[in-house]
């Protein structure tokens, strides 16, 4: 699975905010691709968000960003401990963020849809949310499985 492996999934993260959570997937996403700067890629997350909040389901949020400076669709998973403020009137405590290339029209909105229906899968967010770190590989081979179901892989 290309666009997402066991080192961009997350769990129990500390942010207490929408910009806290922001710069750690900047963060994280550049240490693991250092090819790409931080800074760029918040830059990114935030201008998308202009467009309208990014939260797609109870309690989570799908924060991406499309960007000529990324190379190939990336997503990083990140559960947090305690539920944030992610708009006025909704919180999150699971974010699903996709970096993409500006023209993989066709590959960004294949990955939207199958994160969408990995989204749906209510117990495995319950299992994620209720994950410590080191369950990380069981989250990706759940996640794998489903994404199997749907021709994803």
């Amino acid at each position: 699975m290309s666009f997402i492996d066991k080192e961009r999934i997350f769990l129990e993260n500390t942010s207490s905010s929408k910009e806290e959570l922001f710069d750690f997937l900047s963060e994280k996403i550049s240490e693991l691709d250092p090819s790409y700067d931080a800074e760029n890629i918040k830059e990114g997350l935030y201008d998308r968000e202009k467009d309208g909040n990014t939260v797609i389901a109870d309690m989570v949020a799908m924060p991406h960003a499309r960007m000529e400076s990324i190379k190939e669709i990336k997503v990083t998973i990140v559960s947090l401990l305690k539920p944030i403020e992610y708009s006025p009137d909704e919180s999150i405590d699971l974010a699903y963020s996709i970096v993409a290339p500006i023209d993989a029209n066709d590959e960004f909105i294949d990955v939207l849809t199958l994160i969408a229906m990995v989204v749906q899968d209510e117990e495995l967010q319950n299992i994620i949310r209720n994950s410590k770190v080191g369950d990380e590989e069981k989250i990706f081979s759940m996640i794998e499985d489903i994404l199997k179901l749907y021709g994803g892989i």
